[in-house]
C-alpha cells in the first residue's frame, strides 16, 4: 500500500503526521511518499556577489559604475538545487516524524499544485492521498483558494483530509 503525503512546509501541513502515524499503526507496511510541490517561478539562480548599493553612484564629480552581479547558477540549476534540498528536508522530516516507516521523497515543479499532486498520485499508483487543510471558510477561502479542494475535485483515488484542529 502507498500513501502520498503532500507538504507545503506550514505548521498546519506538518500536523498531518498525526494522521500518518495512525495509518501506520493500522497498516505498518504502508510506503509513505512525501512530496513538496514548488512553483517553477520561485527558483532563482545564484549570483557571485550581492549588491548592497545601486550599481551607479556619484562620488564627488566622478561617476562610478559598479559591475553587475555575475550569474553563477542558471534557473534550471537553481531548480535542481532546490529540488535536492527539498528532498533532503523531506527525508529528514520522515526520519524524525515516522522513523520506522518506508518513505520516498518527491520534489515536483508545477504552477498548479492540485494537478501536480493528482498526477504524482497516479504516477506512483498511490492508494490514498493524505493531506491537511487550513480549514478556511468564507471570503478567506475564496481569496486564497484551496489546494486540498482542487485535489479532492479531480482525484481518481481516495483523499484523506485532516482539518486544522486535529490532535
Amino acid at each position: 500500500m502507498k500513501a502520498l503525503v503532500p507538504l507545503d512546509g506550514s505548521d498546519n501541513a506538518l500536523r498531518i503526521f498525526t494522521t500518518v502515524r495512525r495509518l501506520l499503526d493500522l497498516q505498518p507496511a504502508i510506503e509513505i511518499h512525501l512530496a513538496a510541490i514548488h512553483d517553477p517561478h520561485s527558483a532563482k539562480g545564484r549570483t557571485d556577489h550581492v549588491l548592497s548599493e545601486a550599481p551607479n553612484a556619484a562620488i564627488g564629480k566622478v561617476n562610478v559604475t559598479a559591475p553587475l552581479p555575475r550569474l553563477v547558477e542558471s534557473h534550471g540549476e537553481a531548480m535542481e538545487r532546490k529540488g535536492r534540498e527539498s528532498r533532503a528536508q523531506l527525508a529528514e522530516l520522515a526520519s524524525k516524524e515516522i522513523p520506522a516507516a518506508a518513505s520516498v521523497t518527491h520534489a515536483v515543479w508545477s504552477e498548479h499544485a492540485a494537478e501536480a499532486i493528482n498526477e504524482l498520485a497516479a504516477q506512483i499508483d498511490a492508494d490514498v492521498i493524505v493531506m491537511a487543510t487550513h480549514g478556511r471558510s468564507g471570503i478567506s477561502h475564496l481569496l486564497a483558494g484551496s489546494v486540498t479542494e482542487g485535489v479532492i475535485r479531480n482525484a481518481t483515488r481516495p483523499v484523506l483530509v485532516q482539518g486544522p484542529n486535529t490532535q
